[in-house]
């Protein structure tokens, strides 16, 4: 099931309105309804704003085909979220039970989190396996290329974009889990 898809069904499942979610939002009901039916991109923010107005997770936007109980995750049973187009996250950790989520995120050449800086409580610990990626974190803004990792306290407004020649592979371990 598409992002869409699942967020109209969570809306209507919880009796809201488009104009409801909106409001909670700060969008227009159109732009609401463009995202449910596929036919906008929006942004990691946006999509963290509508699943916190519909008091979800983003990561229970993502298809579940992984044995419950199970502390291996294997490739094709891993969660895999793409939010928007260029960007692919896949969940590395059985669930977002835990303390910790570790996601596997690929970002094609140009992709990016969006315009808008995006933030959500606790800390989050990058490395890049592949590829360069520009990372705003409050003011400061670090280029990172393969080898190279990070740590910083997701509470500041941060956005991050693929700004090499190829793909970006980057692994990420955020505490506690926000996704």
């Amino acid at each position: 099931m598409k992002i869409g898809e699942q967020i109209r069904q969570v809306r209507k499942a919880q009796g809201l309105t488009l104009r409801q979610v909106a409001q909670k939002v700060g969008l227009t009901p159109g732009a609401i309804s463009q995202i449910e039916c596929d036919r906008s991109n929006p942004s990691i923010g946006t999509l963290k704003a509508i699943a916190d107005a519909l008091g979800i997770t983003m990561g229970s936007l993502f298809d579940t085909v992984h044995p419950a109980g199970s502390l291996v995750v294997h490739p094709s049973q891993r969660k895999v979220l793409s939010p928007r187009r260029g960007i692919t996250y896949h969940l590395l950790t059985p669930d977002l039970n835990g303390r910790i989520e570790f996601i596997l995120s690929e970002y094609q050449v140009g992709a990016t989190t969006g315009g808008a800086h995006y933030t959500h409580p606790g800390e989050e610990c990058g490395l890049v396996l592949q590829g360069r990626l520009e990372l705003q974190v409050g003011d400061e803004t670090f280029v990172l290329k393969t080898g190279d990792s990070i740590r910083f306290d997701c509470s500041v407004p941060h956005h991050l974009t693929n700004v090499g020649k190829s793909i970006l592979r980057c692994i990420w371990a955020v505490s506690p889990p926000s996704f």
